[in-house]
């Protein structure tokens, strides 16, 4: 259990530090290398709040849950960000910025997303069938500064939100939501999916 434990631990900090790396050269037309990553931990916030999450995940799957909630109060105090330490939160996901972030413990987080500052990912209620959850994110969503998505929903994989929407329903895959109109969204195709970040994961 141990051994298994660690590894995922390891595994998911490397697809996070990978999915930073894509991001940076996509959006900054910067290669980092893989050795780099002992000091992006220390240096770059986001890629830090998600190694401080994997710890805090794996002291929940070593059945230490004194210690995951010790470590979500450590986000909280240090990073003014709030992840409950049964979120789950798949391999592959980046940070950027992080303050604000609030995270319930029934949000899922697909791979590949990108979470930016003041985002919330809250517990509500369907405003058809009364069903009360959080919002479960499919792959490579992202999700714009001071967005909410709150309730049940399930975001399709490759979707947009943009900065500042609230959003209590459910999209398809590469949707574009923007935040006059958030509950009606635009197809993108999938090569399009990504390309309002101003800013790369860090």
């Amino acid at each position: 259990m141990i051994r298994k434990a660690l590894t995922d631990f390891a595994r998911a900090v490397r697809a996070d530090y990978g999915s930073m790396q894509r991001y940076r050269q996509k959006y900054h037309a910067e290669a980092i290398p893989l050795a780099r990553m002992p000091v992006d931990a220390v240096r770059k916030i986001g890629f830090q709040m998600m190694v401080a999450t994997r710890a805090m995940q794996l002291l929940r799957d070593l059945h230490v849950p004194l210690g995951g909630q010790v470590g979500s109060r450590l986000i909280r105090h240090l990073y003014g960000a709030e992840i409950h330490w049964d979120t789950t939160v798949h391999g592959g996901v980046c940070i950027v910025h992080g303050n604000g972030l609030v995270l319930s413990h029934r949000a899922k987080v697909g791979e590949g997303c990108i979470l930016f500052h003041n985002v919330t990912l809250g517990e509500g209620l369907d405003p058809v069938t009364k069903e009360s959850g959080a919002p479960t994110l499919g792959r490579d969503v992202h999700v714009g500064p001071g967005a909410t998505l709150l309730g049940p929903i399930h975001v399709g994989d490759g979707t947009k939100i943009m900065a500042g929407t609230v959003l209590t329903r459910s999209v398809p895959p590469n949707s574009l939501v923007r935040p006059a109109e958030p509950v009606v969204t635009t197809r993108v195709r999938p090569a399009d999916a990504s390309n309002d970040s101003n800013e790369a994961a860090g």
